[in-house]
């Protein structure tokens, strides 16, 4: 049940809200005064759309107010209770933009925010979609009629798309072409099965396998030769190895031994080079030089300490004079600069005084001159004296340098004796050895071993080549079997594949069968369970007497037929507009009480615009007394005050003042 529906900024309605309830609920009103906007709203809410959106008759900027006062921005808010649940959806359209937000609850828990999601979730719980929705429940203005104005010859399909039978249809569809690929794919196995069958497949596979056999046996024989040759030629590589080991470290010994005398004589030459070095200095008469030289290098070094003294005391006292130079330089100036007054007693001072103070500051200065000259070159005087320390102490110290030196070869001189001995120690061994290894090496006759172990290497070789040529024959011949068992086994494949295909196609004969049988079963069943609610639907609904029943009937396809007492008419064919307008009703109750049974809503548009006063009249009895009977919640949009009398749910009421663009009023009554 659908219990209120809120519209802000939807085309005339600024801010309405709408509370309905079970049974008839109607909505009044002249022409353009917001009546069929209320049920448009409703369904796109509920799916996003409605017919007037769906055909493009309108675009959503469309549904935003535009006067009296332009809006950026509409929403329709909706609330309906199903299976004991509350659901709460809204959509917001912005201008220019499309649906900017959406969502709906339930039970107050959200559960989409996405507009696509929203209405999944609404057909989820109305257990219906929008194109059912707006088949057997919503009927637009002039729309009562939908069913007629299907062209003939295509009612079927849409009947069978609202049935959901269509699916039958395309499943038959596809079970042909699955049928016939099936079939052609048999042929084709077949075809394949018929030249494999030809090339004697079984035949070549077991003259090929035998072949296999005597080629193995021939390498099983190989095998062994190469085993026993490989034995031979391990126990003779440990001979030749041995005896070349031998040979290697004769040979490595004998450069040792060239390597040992050479370094021998080197040793003998640098002994004899030191010798003549020392040019008959002792190692005693060095250390006495050196120590000497050491003390000169100290004594220098303390005069050269002493001079940097005096020099750093000059240059304290010449800084001095300067600072006293430069006090009495200020004190002359000062004097020239105070005039009749003293600068530092500031008493009156006389012109003659103050001339002989300036020629007294000026001897001062003179002397201070004098006295920073002499300091001066004292200062110069000093820095020679230590340059030329400086220099003879380097040349001091260059001097012991040579002959510590000198005292170092003394060491190395010892070293020599050492390492002459030891080479010659070296060379005593090294000669031994060579000779020793000569000595076994010619026992071994390593000519004769490497000469056998060469044939044996050719014989390896020759077997080698052998099994190399029967594996390639076995490997040709292997690929041929493999080939041979794969085609013998796509033999086996095909054969079973045909057999399978068989079975499918009988398989597939009898789902179409069965597809074909349902399809019908369900049409069937449709046409009787939708006539039986029209017939009881028609007279309660038809005031007179000229058409006493009504049928969907199939002809070449769907046809809504009147019965009259001469027999079945078409609905399409004589009969007036009230009467067109009353089968079309009827045919639209049954359709949403066949296809909903569990919601049995009902939004009708204007659908009393051909009935006439006593039609309209039977039709507001209908609506108070016995609409129940087929739908729980019915919308009636009108604009005929008859009807009124038929309202058993909510009755409102819509005005606007057209003149001046003035927003829907609602009123409830």
């Amino acid at each position: 049940m659908i219990t209120r529906v809120r519209l802000k900024n939807w085309k005339s309605h600024l801010d309405s809200d709408l509370r309905f309830s079970n049974g008839v609920n109607v909505l009044i009103g002249v022409m353009g005064s917001g009546k069929s906007s209320v049920v448009e709203s409703i369904s796109f809410a509920l799916f996003g759309t409605f017919p007037g959106l769906k055909s493009r008759r309108l675009e959503l900027d469309h549904l935003i107010m535009k006067k009296p006062e332009k809006k950026q921005h509409c929403q329709v808010e909706l609330e309906f209770m199903i299976d004991g649940k509350s659901y709460y959806v809204k959509r917001v359209i912005d201008r220019g933009k499309g649906t900017g937000h959406a969502e709906i609850r339930r039970d107050g828990e959200l559960l989409n925010v996405n507009a696509r999601g929203v209405t999944d979730e609404v057909v989820r719980a109305l257990q219906m979609d929008y194109d059912l929705f707006s088949k057997a429940v919503y009927s637009e203005q002039n729309g009562l009629d939908y069913f007629l104005r299907i062209p003939r010859g295509k009612r079927k399909d849409e009947i069978d798309r609202m049935l959901k039978v269509d699916r039958f249809e395309k499943a038959r569809g596809e079970s042909v072409a699955i049928k016939n690929k099936v079939r052609t794919r048999k042929e084709e196995r077949t075809k394949l099965l018929s030249d494999l069958e030809r090339e004697g497949i079984p035949e070549r596979l077991r003259r090929t396998m035998a072949e296999l056999g005597k080629l193995q046996k021939q390498l099983d024989d190989l095998d062994g030769q190469l085993s026993r040759v490989r034995k031979d030629v391990g126990a003779l590589s440990g001979k030749v190895s041995e005896a070349e080991r031998l040979e290697r470290e004769l040979n490595v010994s004998k450069v040792q031994l060239e390597g040992t005398k050479s370094g021998l004589e080197g040793v003998i030459d640098n002994i004899e080079r030191i010798k003549k070095r020392f040019k008959g200095k002792t190692l005693e008469g060095l250390d006495a030089e050196v120590k000497e030289r050491a003390e000169n290098i100290i004594r220098k070094s303390e005069k050269i300490s002493e001079t940097e003294q005096s020099i750093e005391k000059k240059r304290s006292e010449l800084a001095s004079v300067n600072s006293m130079i430069k006090l009495t330089r200020d004190s002359i100036s000062s004097l020239q600069r105070a005039g009749a007054r003293c600068p530092v007693c500031d008493s009156d001072i006389k012109a003659d005084k103050r001339e002989e103070l300036s020629k007294k500051r000026a001897e001062e200065e003179g002397l201070l001159m004098a006295r920073a000259k002499s300091i001066a070159e004292d200062m110069a005087k000093l820095s020679d004296e230590r340059e030329k320390l400086d220099e003879n102490r380097r040349e001091v110290e260059l001097e012991n340098k040579l002959v510590v030196s000198l005292k170092a070869e003394f060491g190395e001189l010892n070293e020599m004796e050492k390492k002459r001995l030891e080479f010659e120690q070296s060379k005593k061994e090294a000669g031994e050895k060579v000779r020793s290894l000569e000595s076994r090496l010619k026992g071994m006759g390593l000519d004769n071993l490497r000469k056998k172990k060469q044939d044996l290497a050719a014989r390896e070789s020759g077997i080698i080549a052998s099994v190399s040529g029967i594996q390639e024959r076995i490997s040709d011949k292997g690929s041929i079997l493999m080939d041979l068992k794969q085609r013998h086994l796509l033999m086996e494949r095909y054969q079973k594949e045909a057999e399978r295909d068989n079975r499918i196609m009988e398989e597939l004969n009898g789902f179409e069968k069965a597809l074909k049988i349902t399809q019908d079963q369900l049409r069937e069943e449709f046409l009787k369970t939708v006539n039986n609610i029209m017939a009881d639907v028609w007279q309660e609904l038809y005031p007179y007497g000229d058409f006493q029943d009504i049928r969907l009937a199939i002809e070449d396809d769907y046809v809504l037929q009147l019965k009259e007492p001469g027999g079945w008419v078409s609905v399409e064919g004589t009969v007036s507009g009230g009467e067109r307008s009353m089968a079309t009703l009827t045919l639209r109750v049954a359709f949403s009480m066949a296809f909903l049974p569990n919601l049995r809503w009902l939004m009708l548009d204007e659908p009393t615009h051909n009935l006439d006063a006593n039609a309209i009249k039977q039709f507001a009895s209908i609506l108070r007394e016995k609409m129940s009977m087929f739908a729980e919640q019915v919308f009636l949009i009108t604009h005929e005050e008859r009807i009124s009398e038929g309202v058993t749910g909510s009755l409102y009421r819509m005005e606007r003042n057209k003149d001046n663009d003035g927003p829907t009023k609602i009123i409830s009554l």
